[in-house]
Order: structure tokens, then C-alpha cells, then sequence
């Protein structure tokens, strides 16, 4: 079978979205081969090319009414024309010398974001950080002007996402399809050097919808079979009622797409019907198949990695981290152990089932990643990740000597003490992302969080003293939430920066979503749900009236303008009510409460001990020990030196394992007069997990 697997455009720059390359993953261990291409990264290179730009200045000439931005543009026509190329180069990783003509020679064309650069914030050994900063701005004001004059719906991150929102009907995405601006005849270009019999398009976000929908009627009008499946038809697209989608696809799969997909390729090939959660033009079909094996990995086959762009469009550090670097994606475990978050889709497959991986298989298939693409960094894409897997994990990852960087979502939970943040950290975790949602206790409990803001502010704490970095993910119009809880969880993400406790964050305006508990109790909640819109085609988001709840409204811009200020390190003193244009009350919030919140943490309860140090060496009266950073000798006399030694080797991540009650049962002396040096010991690197 001649099988294409798709990505439609837009997602990413810098690394492919794992969809397409997991399914591929699961194809080749069931023996089917296949193509992949990612029309987004391919869509992009062509628009921005020397020829993609000519054509777009050419239609800019046809127009009589333009922006002051776009006549300099036009003004500028060779310049842009002279450097595009290269530009593009530079960000692939493959010119780095041009890094120095970019910082201190008029190189680049100038335009609006350019024009508001910034680069104080990279010092002056960050040259090459801040030549790509510019490159990417250059960027960003060429895609601005595309989307300003010649295709609206234009963006680096998605393509007509607006047509694809919750509750709209399918009419503007049907006549849409019917026209052709400049980015599309690129698009069609790049559909048409599809020549498989059969493809399967993912649509992970509503900015990949419209592009799959236009792939998908091009090449069945041409005879191919088509197959939609992603994140976004799991949850937009489960109930749709819509005849003129089957003039674009075959068939659509829901929540793990391996199972159905392989399920319809086996039919196709001859096998019985086992068609499983999928919809046809003939309907929905049910059927039992194997789940794909958890620990899967991506593989990436055929696409050219070296082609996607390190962009640096951001001072945030975790959108940096999101965006700078080509990451290899893989999964600890399907689903979420928690799934118990009142705002979250807990009723669907890919939160409600949990599966854990085998550490064995991950780090296996981890090893085959980085033989593969030459890559050793990590993006742990679970809604979050265990701590349980996590240790294990890390443990593995140090007994086998592998040279890693790792970061993914996770709880904020009491697991996360700093011994484990610490095993984490020499493991190779740089970063975590976590929900701290509203900062308010009340809220916290309606939403089932799990976890309260001390605890959050503890976690946090642990993660930080490894020198891991830490993102909150925030949120504000929870159901009932007052302006004062607002003001008030504004101040405590405040003082968490403070006390250096977050290095970036995010506010999120809240989105209610038919699949999760608040939709099914929304009296629980206090919110009304208002009727679904007649003609309704993608169906996810709903919309509703909260009567007892503050006017969120006046939060949009004010929130995230105190954020970027904070992550940066400016206006930390000011008192979080100043910020409004209008008066809002002060915060009722203690100054201290995040101070007073870390001076009660729980002692180590960890039940492995594990030697982060190297090995040990004896001298005629003390043992000298050795970790990356620093180093301890421990005077003791031989029995003890032996006792110690045996300790340490049992105690590293290939050894066997050993617990502190083991240790203080065989040490050859007394614990008490010991304890000094074992505490000086565990400071130094040995860990209890």
C-alpha cells in the first residue's frame, strides 16, 4: 500500500508536531510503511524564498490601498529579495557566520517589529541568540505583511484558524475552499507532489483544519482515500453532522489514531471490517482493536529534520525553550494519572485512560531516537508526567551513561521533593511545566486540583534549588471567580517570582469545553450554558453565563502585560491593583504567604538511596568523594571507608539498590557521631528517592 501520513500546515518551525511521526512509529512496528511530509515547514520555506517573495511582492503591485508597512516593503523589493535565502539559512543552523553581519551592519530590511527590537537581555556574549532574535522578527514582519495584504488568515503558527472555532458552522470553511489567495496556490503546489493512493491527514489544532480540508478535496478529487484524524477532531469534531466534509475525506478516527488507522489499512488490504471509532459518510463505527504499546516513540522517517527553523520570537524562557531546538518527542505514559481537573476533557480517551510505559522500552526507544536523528534532546509531550515513571526513569537513564536534556508537563505535587528534583536534574531535566491555574485555595478546590498554592510554591522550590527552570500555566475566570480572587491570585504569582520560585508563566482566560465535568454539573459550577448555535459544525467549546463571577474582560490585557514585566524582573514591587486603569481592591493576600509557605517543608521520606557522585577514592585516613561540582573527604577509619564505598557502588543508578534504614543497620559504629558526615554526604550528592 502507498500510504502518506500529513501534516498540514501551520504548527511548528522548529521540530515537527509528533502526530504523524508516533502514527508512522506504530505503522512500522506492524510492518506498513509510509511516507511523511509536514506541508507546514514546506509551505514556509516556499513563501519565504527568494521566488515565494517575488510573488508576493508581484500581487502587492496589483493593489492600489496598502499599509505604510507594505509600501516600505515594496520600497525595498531587492533588499528583501537579496537576503531572504540567506536569512532562512542562518535559522536552519547552516550559516552561523552571518550572525555578525545581521548584529552590526544595516543587513536586514527593517519593519515594524524590527523596529522595536530589544536586545538588551542577550549581553554581549549572546551574539548568536541575539542575530537569530532579529532574523526571527525579520521574519515575523514579512509573515505580517502576507497576512495584512494578501492572505488573512495567514500566521506562522496556524492558517485560517479563525474558520475552524468552536460553535461556527461549516459554511465559511466551505466557501473558503472555494477561493485562492497566493498562500493556497502554494499549498495546492505541494498537494499535488502527493502521489499516494492513500493519506492520512492529522489536524492536531483549528489553524491545521482549514489546510487539511484543502489537501484532502484536492486529492480526492484526483482518487486518493483520505483519512482525518488529530487532537482537534477528537474533541471538535466527535458529533459532526456535516455531508460536504465527505466531499474532502473518507473517513475520520477518533482518540488514539493508531488503532483505527491501522484498522482501516488492514481492510483495505483484504482484512475483515474492524473499523474502530471511526465515522464515514454511512456512519459511526465501534469496534474493538488493540491499543497501540504505550512508550511509543516518534520515528521520523524521511522528513528532513535539518530544514526546520530555530526561531527565538520571545524573551519568555519557556517559549524559548518550546520554540529554540529541534526536539525529539516521546510519551511516559497515555493519559493522566490525576484526570480529575473539573475544566479539563477527563471524559475522553486520551485523559481518562491511563497506561503507564516500562522504563525499559523508553529509554530504548530514546536511545534509537538519538542514533536516528542525531539528537539528544527530549520533549515529554503527557499531560503529565508521573512522578513514579519519572524516577525511574532518571535512575535508568544514569545507569545506562546517557547524555540527555529532558522537559514536559507535570503536577505540582508533594512527590516532587528536592531529593527526587535533584536525581531529575543529573538525569537531565532542564525544565518543567506545570498548572498553577488560579493561585486561590477556594478555586483550586472547585477545580479538584489536587494540590493547593503552599504546596505549588514547595514544588516549585524543589525544582528551582536543582536548577530546573519552571513554567505556571494560569488561569483566571474559573467559574464564580470574584476580582478579588483575581487580584489575589495575581499577587501570589507575583511573589512566587519574587522568590524566584517561577521563571515564566502563562494566564489563560478560561474556556468551557463539553467534555468535562463542569459541562455535565454546570449548576455545581454556578454557570448557565447557553443553546448551541443552529449549524453548528465544530462542537467543543461552549458558551456560558456566570452571574455570580467577576467581568473577566477588564483582566485580558492587564494580566499578561504584569507577567512579561515579572519574568523579566521589572515592577516586582508594585502592589498588583496598580496596574488597573480603573480602582480594584488591594490584594488580602499575606506578603509573606509564599515565604511562609517554604519554611514548611517535609523532611525526605524516600525509600532508595542513589549516589549522583563519581567513585569514590580511598586514602589512608578518609575518603575523598567527587561529584561535577564539587567534593567531600570523610574521615573515618578503614571498616568505615569500606562500609562507605560498598554504600556509594550499591547506591549508584546501575547498582543495587540500597535504602537508609539499610545503611544505618550496617554501619560499623555509632549513627549518632555519623550523622555530621552524612549529612555532609547526602548535601554532596546522595539523594533518597
Amino acid at each position: 500500500m502507498d500510504l502518506t501520513l500529513v501534516l498540514p500546515p501551520l504548527t511548528q518551525l522548529n521540530t515537527p508536531y509528533p502526530s504523524i511521526s508516533y502514527l508512522a512509529e506504530y505503522l512500522r512496528q506492524n510492518r506498513i510503511d509510509c511516507s511523511q511530509r509536514d506541508l507546514g515547514i514546506e509551505l514556509v520555506l516556499a513563501l519565504f524564498s527568494r521566488d515565494g517573495l517575488e510573488e508576493t511582492f508581484a500581487e502587492l503591485d496589483t493593489r492600489d490601498a496598502l499599509p505604510e508597512p507594505a509600501w516600505r516593503a515594496l520600497a525595498l523589493r531587492e533588499q528583501h529579495l537579496n537576503v531572504i535565502d540567506s536569512v532562512v539559512a542562518f535559522l536552519q543552523g547552516h550559516d552561523g557566520t552571518l550572525a555578525t553581519r545581521i548584529l552590526d551592519t544595516p543587513f536586514l530590511p527593517i519593519g515594524p517589529r524590527l523596529e522595536r527590537a530589544d536586545l538588551q537581555a542577550f549581553g554581549p556574549m549572546g551574539a548568536h541568540d541575539a542575530a537569530r532574535h532579529l532574523a526571527t522578527l525579520y521574519l515575523d514582519d514579512l509573515a505580517d505583511l502576507i497576512t495584512s495584504c494578501v492572505d488573512h488568515g495567514f500566521g506562522l503558527a496556524r492558517y485560517q484558524a479563525h474558520l475552524a472555532s468552536a460553535q461556527s458552522g461549516f459554511d465559511a470553511l466551505w466557501n473558503r475552499l472555494s477561493e485562492t489567495s497566493l498562500v493556497d496556490t502554494y499549498l495546492d503546489t505541494l498537494s499535488d507532489s502527493i502521489d499516494s493512493s492513500v493519506v492520512g491527514v492529522s489536524v492536531p489544532f483549528p489553524g491545521n483544519l482549514y489546510g487539511a480540508l484543502r489537501i484532502g478535496k484536492r486529492l480526492k478529487e484526483r482518487g486518493a482515500t483520505v483519512l482525518l484524524g488529530g487532537g482537534f477532531v477528537n474533541t471538535e469534531l466527535r458529533e459532526v453532522d456535516e455531508d460536504r466534509i465527505w466531499e474532502c475525506v473518507d473517513a475520520i478516527t477518533y482518540d488514539d489514531g493508531e488503532g483505527p488507522l491501522l484498522a482501516i489499512l488492514e481492510h483495505m488490504q483484504g482484512g475483515e471490517d474492524r473499523r474502530h471509532r471511526t465515522r464515514t459518510r454511512d456512519g459511526v463505527h465501534e469496534c474493538d482493536v488493540p491499543r497501540p504499546a504505550i512508550g511509543c516513540a516518534a520515528y521520523y522517517g524521511d522528513l528532513e529534520l535539518d530544514a526546520y527553523l530555530q526561531t527565538i520570537d520571545t524573551l519568555n524562557p519557556a517559549h524559548r525553550l518550546w520554540n529554540d531546538g529541534r526536539w525529539n518527542k516521546i510519551t511516559i505514559a497515555h493519559g493522566c494519572y490525576w484526570k480529575r481537573c473539573t475544566f479539563c476533557d477527563v471524559s475522553l480517551d486520551y485523559i481518562g485512560h491511563y497506561e503507564d510505559a516500562g522504563v525499559t522500552r523508553l529509554v530504548d526507544n530514546m536511545e534509537r531516537l538519538i542514533a536516528e536523528t542525531g539528537q539528544t534532546g527530549f520533549h515529554f509531550v503527557d499531560e503529565a508526567a508521573p512522578p513514579r515513571a519519572l524516577k525511574a526513569l532518571a535512575i535508568e537513564i544514569l545507569a545506562r551513561g546517557l547524555s540527555v536534556t529532558l522537559w514536559g508537563n507535570i503536577r505540582f505535587e508533594k512527590a516532587f521533593t528536592p531529593d527526587l528534583c535533584r536525581l531529575l536534574a543529573a538525569a537531565g531535566v532542564v525544565a518543567v511545566t506545570g498548572g498553577l491555574e488560579v493561585a486561590n485555595e477556594r478555586l483550586l478546590t472547585l477545580i479538584d486540583k489536587g494540590v493547593t498554592v503552599d504546596q505549588v510554591a514547595r514544588s516549585a522550590a524543589a525544582f528551582r534549588a536543582a536548577g530546573i527552570m519552571v513554567h505556571g500555566y494560569l488561569m483566571y475566570g474559573f467559574p464564580t471567580q470574584t476580582v478579588q480572587e483575581t487580584i489575589d491570585s495575581m499577587e501570589l504569582v507575583r511573589q512566587l517570582f519574587v522568590a524566584d520560585l517561577l521563571n515564566s508563566g502563562f494566564w489563560h482566560r478560561f474556556v468551557l469545553t463539553r467534555h468535562a465535568p463542569i459541562a455535565t454539573d454546570p449548576k455545581r459550577f454556578g454557570v448557565n450554558i447557553g443553546e448551541e448555535q443552529p449549524g453548528a459544525f465544530a462542537r467543543n467549546d461552549l458558551e456560558h453565563h456566570d452571574p455570580t463571577g467577576a467581568d473577566h474582560d477588564r483582566f485580558d490585557g492587564v494580566l499578561p502585560l504584569a507577567l512579561e514585566a515579572w519574568l523579566q524582573g521589572r515592577d516586582l514591587d508594585v502592589p498588583v491593583n496598580e496596574w488597573f486603569d480603573e480602582e480594584l481592591p488591594p490584594t488580602t493576600e499575606s506578603p509573606n504567604r509564599i515565604v511562609h509557605a517554604l519554611d514548611d517543608r517535609v523532611a525526605p521520606t524516600g525509600d532508595r538511596l542513589v549516589w549522583l557522585g563519581g567513585e569514590p577514592i580511598t586514602t589512608e585516613d578518609s575518603l575523598i568523594l567527587h561529584t561535577t561540582d564539587a567534593k567531600l573527604a570523610v574521615c573515618c577509619n578503614q571498616a568505615q571507608q569500606s562500609w562507605l564505598a560498598d554504600l556509594l557502588t550499591d547506591a549508584s543508578p546501575g547498582g543495587r539498590a540500597t535504602s537508609l534504614r539499610s545503611a544505618m543497620d550496617t554501619y560499623p559504629g555509632a549513627w549518632n557521631a555519623f550523622e555530621d558526615d552524612w549529612q555532609a554526604i547526602r548535601e554532596l550528592g546522595l539523594v533518597a528517592v
